[in-house]
């Protein structure tokens, strides 16, 4: 007898059909949403490892600029501000399908209501607001932790003249025994209290 076949006779015998309560339902969303997060982190964090490590990133003298279109056209050079081709794809798009999931979920299969729906696009632009973060800051954690010998700021986090203080400025620190001198963008502040309204929006308990 199938499963079907059996609840159909429960169902004769005057069983009741047991269904998620609205409390169960918004346990496994919530659970949802903290294992697309805790994704999302190993995502970012193992681009980049790919990123820092592998890369080519001439500023660096890790390999010469390779080109394309006949020359005519620099693989390393920045698209946007300074953001490379590398960044608007693979990564952005693998942070946007891992980000948006219990979103891109509701909408194929209709799996949660309007409201959640929108807790679940919340929950996908916190994710990228910090995937992006995240991303940016491991990379330099691992030239402070792990460098390349031949990387010219080998053991150093963030500082004034690199490219992720260039666009919105940088908040200093003073010299600190384990981290040394570094440096704080103001963007990193601005994405945190931006992903934190989303994650609040996200996550916060229905009246």
């Amino acid at each position: 007898m199938t499963g079907l076949d059996e609840r159909k006779r429960n169902l004769k015998n005057g069983e009741i059909e047991q269904r998620d309560s609205p409390t169960e339902l918004l346990r496994r969303t919530r659970l949802s949403f903290l294992v697309t997060c805790g994704l999302l982190i190993i995502f970012a964090t193992s681009y980049a490892y790919l990123e820092y490590y592998y890369i080519n990133d001439p500023i660096l003298g890790k390999t010469a600029n390779l080109t394309v279109k006949g020359g005519t056209h620099r693989v390393a050079t920045p698209i946007i501000g300074g953001l490379y081709s590398y960044h608007l794809y693979p990564m952005m798009i693998i942070f946007i399908l891992v980000g948006f999931g219990p979103f891109f979920d509701s909408i194929s299969f209709n799996i949660l209501g309007r409201h959640e729906r929108r807790k679940a696009a919340s929950l996908g632009v916190a994710n990228i607001i910090s995937a992006m973060l995240i991303e940016d800051f491991t990379w330099f954690f691992y030239r402070w932790w792990l460098p390349l010998d031949n990387d010219p700021k080998k053991g150093l986090l963030m500082q004034a003249s690199d490219w992720t203080t260039r666009n919105l400025g940088y908040i200093p620190i003073p010299h600190t025994g384990l981290f040394g001198s570094f440096v704080i963008p103001y963007w990193y502040v601005i994405a945190i209290i931006g992903a934190g309204v989303f994650y609040y929006y996200a996550f916060k308990r229905p009246k």
